[in-house]
């Protein structure tokens, strides 16, 4: 549905908090805005919500639509 909001599952969100609390790198492969697959390494430094959209924030430099992730893991 296009009015549908996408959101992170509380576990997912979970465990992305304690990522960026212990300063865990992370390797992210999300899709880009002209539809290629990415990938990004970095430490999540924040996840904040933005006009209802969530995003993370990697190195303080590059942030992410979580609703562009493909895959996140430690």
């Amino acid at each position: 549905m296009e009015n549908e909001v996408f959101k992170l599952s509380c576990g997912l969100y979970e465990q992305i908090e304690l990522w960026s609390m212990r300063r865990t790198p992370v390797k992210i492969v999300f899709k880009n805005n002209n539809g290629e697959t990415e990938l990004i390494e970095g430490l999540i430094t924040d996840i904040f919500v933005r006009s209802k959209q969530e995003f993370i924030k990697i190195d303080n430099l590059k942030e992410l639509e979580t609703s562009s992730i493909i895959k996140i893991n430690s």
